[in-house]
């Protein structure tokens, strides 16, 4: 069993200046594993484990390690971890499990019907299959007690077939039977209609209520679901512009971290961009974009994901990978493949290719991307702030002790308010329960020779303001500055060519100083 924690590196003789609180490491926990069993069974002729693969983002690198918990997952999957990274609940769509892995009181049935029960009862034991059909957000009144906003599967009548038919709301208290959690309700419905199963949310220009769009099928309208101290409800009427959605055609969705772009791609309408106002929900502008290649495969597999500075657009189509660069003003022209699969596939079963599939940004500022099928990787674009090739993507970037369907679901937790909009400031709440606490910054390794990470994790992007990093040198001179991104808590910068000697890191908000530590380069 691991249960996520969070490590401090100290250094000897260095001072700490401490003062910045409310870390939101929330998404820093990551589960995935297809046919996982409570003890992990090694598969020989393949070599990998039946199990569940644990990413732990609090370290960097990310720590890679195999856990014995017997949730498997299939394409509906999230997780969500407390401000210090450290895990509280996880779920596949059909039951929830805490930190202990033991299925939490209530949290059975979830997407309980036709779907799991009728059409494809093997879901029950190896996990719902909406692809980002399910995301986690802490309740703003009651800080012990989290949504679950999740997608239904239901059939039609004639033609038989699945479409997704329902936005549910299950509602879980963490606080009961003595940490373990119980689900106070669960799978009731809040949106009812024909409609795409892809979940995307965003921060109110607030800082605090959240934005969830979800598309609706067989037209160009967007539903939006509102989470404020009332929890999730339809917000108004829905928004009708751009492209149409064919009823068939499922998609992939995303925000920029930042908040001020929505993407929604399928294969027959191509890529939709719209601009997105955190303040009022609407959707304008709308690009639409088609697709080079259609369908280059038998598999249905897509994603879509935007770089942490929201600058690039990364859709993965089946066996391809693309690039836009969202601030181009013809952003159709500004296409980029960065991709192509390279023909890799399991040794036993040509079928099991490693396609590209979902995307989903992680903490530590990559973009990770999923294979589609049964395979032991996670493809790796590891510098997405970067055009072209220099963004430096890797197939099967990293590699996994289990065999993984997707990637989980995560919204930007760290964006903070719309500074200076009319939406800025919020009344009526009660304390979200942020703790006043002292957080080390971790700069590491320490010494160095080549590189050195900084860990800004704990950063509270519910203040207004610029939040930038500076490295200088002995006699203060900036050798190194750059604005942070919201989405990642890490930091990496290249020092192998700097002289040896002592170096100061600060992290700064409207340049004023929120935290600073020293290393030594060799």
């Amino acid at each position: 069993m691991i249960i996520a924690k969070r490590y401090f590196i100290f250094v000897l003789c260095f001072c700490f200046l401490l003062f910045e609180t409310g870390a939101q490491k929330h998404d820093y926990i990551w589960l995935s594993g297809y046919d996982a069993y409570p003890h992990p069974v090694y598969n020989e002729l393949d070599s990998f484990y039946w199990a569940t693969t644990v990413l732990n983002f609090n370290h960097e690198p990310v720590s890679v390690n195999i856990d014995s918990v017997s949730m498997s997952f299939d394409r509906t999957n999230t997780s969500y971890a407390d401000n210090d990274g450290a895990l509280l609940f996880y779920t596949n769509g059909i039951f929830i499990a805490n930190a202990l892995n033991d299925t939490i009181e209530n949290s059975d049935s979830l997407n309980a019907g036709w779907f799991q029960y009728i059409w494809d009862p093997t879901v029950q034991n190896m996990g719902y299959r909406n692809e980002q059909g399910i995301l986690a957000f802490q309740d703003l009144v009651n800080p012990n007690n989290y949504y679950l906003i999740h997608s239904f599967n239901d059939k039609v009548l004639f033609p038989a077939g699945v479409y997704t038919r329902n936005i549910l709301v299950t509602y879980l208290d963490m606080t009961a039977n003595n940490g373990h959690g119980k689900v106070l309700y669960k799978n009731q419905e809040i949106l009812n209609n024909n409609l795409g199963s892809a979940l995307a949310a965003t921060r109110h220009g607030n800082g605090e209520y959240w934005w969830i769009l979800v598309q609706k099928r067989n037209s160009n309208c967007y539903y939006r679901i509102l989470i404020d101290e009332r929890g999730p409800h339809i917000y108004s009427d829905s928004i009708c512009l751009g492209s149409v959605v064919n009823d068939n055609d499922y998609g992939a969705a995303c925000f920029s971290p930042d908040g001020s772009k929505y993407v929604y791609m399928s294969y027959y309408t191509g890529i939709n961009i719209y601009d997105f106002d955190r303040c009022s929900g609407l959707l304008s502008n709308p690009v639409n974009i088609s697709l080079p290649v259609l369908v280059d495969s038998g598999w249905a597999v897509r994603g879509v994901a935007i770089s942490p500075n929201s600058h690039y657009l990364y859709a993965s189509l089946t066996k391809h990978l693309y690039q836009f660069d969202l601030w181009d003003a013809d952003i159709a022209s500004s296409i980029d493949t960065i991709g192509v699969y390279d023909g890799y596939h399991l040794p036993r079963f040509n079928v099991l290719q490693s396609l590209f599939h979902a995307a989903q940004i992680a903490p530590d500022g990559k973009i990770y991307i999923s294979c589609g099928n049964s395979m032991q990787f996670y493809h790796v674009i590891n510098d997405p702030d970067r055009k072209g090739d220099s963004c430096h993507f890797v197939q099967r970037g990293l590699t996994l002790p289990s065999q993984s369907l997707g990637v989980p679901s995560f919204p930007n937790y760290r964006l903070g308010k719309l500074a200076g909009s009319e939406c800025d400031t919020i009344t009526g709440l009660s304390e979200m329960g942020r703790t006043e606490k002292e957080n080390v910054l971790r700069v590491f390794p320490n010494p160095a020779t080549t590189d050195v990470t900084v860990d800004y994790g704990f950063t509270d992007w519910s203040k207004s303001g610029n939040v930038t990093m500076d490295v200088t040198n002995e006699l203060g001179q900036i050798v190194w500055q750059q604005r942070l991104p919201q989405y990642s808590g890490f930091q990496r910068v290249n020092v192998s060519s700097y002289p040896s000697g002592i170096y100061i890191t600060y992290i700064k908000r409207n340049n004023q100083i929120i935290a600073t530590a020293k290393f030594a380069k060799q």
